[in-house]
């Protein structure tokens, strides 16, 4: 089993999204990248086939719905820094896209509503769980997730229970926080996007990752 230990530190530059299918790069990966750089910086993913007919690209709208700077040229999609504010998503299409807008939530002006999680409970469990460690004020019911902007943040001890897109979500975020965050559960992430820690390394996150024999 294997934790993650995440540093504060900037997120920006310029990389390629893994290759998923005959579809091009993975818009699921790359949105987690896209969704931190629209907090404070900017991120360039090239091999993002603009055809693509993966749900994932979703994400795109998402960030769109929160005010994020986004330009296209090509295959390659540039997301930059803007000042989000909440909206009203619909994740029921895509669910794995429902932890990186969380993320997005938790730094938006107001008041984020989430809808389409009926069916989706643990998922929303593991979500509403993370961010109530944090502090995140949540209120939800079996359909609905209502997230409020968290101003303050205070060291935490985060769980992504092997969802690797949780696990994407928890590290990101965890780069914003003060001081070191532990990540507990990541063996999912690494099984699902071995090039993960990679390719956040390069970009400029700061990790240490801890094995644990059971």
């Amino acid at each position: 089993m294997s934790d993650i230990e995440i540093e504060k530190s900037n997120i920006r530059g310029e990389f390629c999204a893994p290759g998923i299918g005959n579809y091009g790069g993975d818009y699921s990966f790359a949105g987690m990248f896209f969704a931190r750089a629209a907090l404070d910086s900017s991120v360039i993913c090239t091999n993002l086939n603009a055809a693509s007919e993966q749900n994932g690209k979703i994400v795109l709208d998402i960030l769109r719905s929160f005010g994020a700077k986004i330009t296209r040229g090509g295959d390659s999609v540039n997301v930059r820094a803007n000042t989000l504010c909440g909206c009203e998503i619909d994740i029921s299409g895509f669910p794995k896209i429902a932890p990186v807008t969380a993320l997005l939530a938790v730094f938006a002006k107001g008041r984020t509503h989430v809808t389409g999680f009926s069916g989706f409970g643990q998922l929303r469990g593991l979500i509403t769980e993370n961010l109530s460690a944090l502090g995140v004020r949540c209120e939800y019911n079996e359909n609905d997730l209502w997230i409020w902007n968290q101003r303050k943040f205070d060291y935490t001890v985060f769980n992504a229970k092997n969802d690797p897109y949780m696990a994407m979500a928890l590290i990101l975020m965890s780069t914003c926080l003060n001081g070191a965050t532990t990540i507990r559960n990541v063996d999912g992430l690494f099984e699902r996007y071995p090039d993960f820690i990679e390719i956040f390394k390069s970009l400029g996150g700061k990790c240490r990752i801890c094995e644990f024999a059971f």
